[in-house]
């Protein structure tokens, strides 16, 4: 998946330079599970979620353990998410509603749009919903109850893109709830290990002259080794 600290390095570099909702999509990409970008961004949102889950699984563990914090009473509540079953959700890719409306998960390219225009809400509506001849619609003409429908579709195919970790307070019982970004799990994991790797090559630079490419040909046993050595010397 991202074998090797120089991909590791590569990778956070290449996801480091673009727009945070772009980032898992990228991850995804480079772990070898999208051919290009063009096509990892053009994934529905709950398959590039679940893409993000599996990568991460495969490189830094099947389990995420996390806090939540009871808005009643601030209590810190402890997390295990199970990334395996979450991968297995990657939602849909469209739905009918009533009145013949097509919807159609958003991609990442679709929130990258939406979020540079002025009116988010109606940009993703305007690309991601269909009169039932795949005509255009005007978001403005939707009915309150058909935003509701078409709300309660996209929230289905959204599938790991949409999920929620709960959990009962122990202290007060009342329900804790906050959404998971997979994506930005992953890139935050993805950052976290190389923000490491480049501190142990700073400090093994500074301590025997050797270029980043000579760190990082180095095997994990041989790194630790050597920064043992140097802190040693200290």
């Amino acid at each position: 998946m991202l074998p090797g600290p120089a991909d590791m390095l590569a990778t956070w570099e290449a996801a480091a330079g673009m727009p945070s909702v772009a980032r898992g999509a990228v991850l995804v990409e480079r772990a070898g599970l999208a051919p290009d970008l063009d096509t990892a961004l053009d994934l529905p949102v709950g398959r590039g979620a679940a893409l993000a889950a599996r990568v991460h699984a495969e490189a830094f563990g099947a389990v995420v353990d996390g806090l939540l914090r009871c808005a009643a009473c601030g209590e810190e509540l402890e997390v295990a998410l199970p990334l395996e079953a979450v991968a297995a959700d990657a939602g849909g890719e469209t739905a009918t509603v009533g009145g013949g409306l097509v919807v159609r998960a958003p991609t990442i390219r679709d929130l990258l749009l939406a979020g540079a225009a002025q009116d988010a809400e109606r940009t993703l509506l305007e690309r991601c919903v269909s009169g039932p001849d795949g005509a255009s619609i005007d978001p403005g003409s939707l009915s309150d109850d058909a935003r509701a429908e078409v709300d309660a579709a996209a929230e289905r195919l959204a599938g790991v893109a949409g999920l929620v970790v709960r959990a009962t307070c122990p202290v007060c019982g009342a329900d804790a709830s906050a959404p998971l970004d997979v994506g930005a799990l992953l890139w935050e994991r993805v950052a976290r290990a190389a923000r490491a790797l480049l501190a142990e090559v700073a400090e093994l630079a500074g301590a025997y002259g050797w270029t980043e490419g000579e760190v990082l040909a180095l095997t994990p046993l041989r790194r630790h080794a050597y920064l043992e050595l140097a802190r040693r010397a200290t």
